[in-house]
């Protein structure tokens, strides 16, 4: 694999080319920016900050998935309540992705949850795409079908 530089808590990633050579399908490549989150009934029109962006074959994941804004962390010593409380509502993941028609897999290479990123761990997605518009929801992970899918839109950041 070519060289590719990634910082996961910037959200940047960097790849110059995918595993096979290709890139990734044309209307995807780039940054896209969380505008959006519906689960079931409940729409959060208002999210906290959240990046997707694609590069080849790869992407990278980065959203607060908190309602409103982590609390700043104290200086000086802090408990694991506290830290919890600023860490928790983060979630980030990178890997390789492939997308088959209307459906996207993600497979992360690194995440903040060990989990995530084990031999065989995938996301799978629907995804639409309307000129600088994307939707996606979970369809099934390496545990089987998602009981209760979450649509996220974004926008193309510009």
């Amino acid at each position: 694999m070519r060289g590719a530089a990634l910082a996961v808590g910037v959200a940047v990633l960097l790849a110059p080319a995918g595993l096979d050579g290709q890139s990734a399908p044309q209307g995807l490549e780039g940054v896209w920016r969380v505008i959006e989150v519906t689960s079931g009934a409940q729409v959060l029109a208002s999210p906290q900050p959240g990046l997707l962006l694609f590069s080849g074959r790869h992407y990278s994941y980065t959203f607060v998935t908190s309602e409103g804004p982590r609390p700043d962390l104290p200086p000086g010593a802090v408990t694991a309540e506290v830290l919890a409380t600023a860490w928790n509502p983060f979630t980030a993941n990178a890997g390789t992705f492939e997308v088959s028609g209307s459906i996207m897999t993600r497979r992360p290479i690194v995440a903040k949850s060990p989990e995530a990123m084990a031999p065989g761990a995938f996301n799978e997605y629907t995804f639409r795409l309307s000129a600088d518009t994307l939707w996606t929801t979970t369809t099934r992970t390496e545990a089987g079908p998602v009981r209760s899918p979450t649509t996220v839109k974004y926008v193309r950041a510009r």
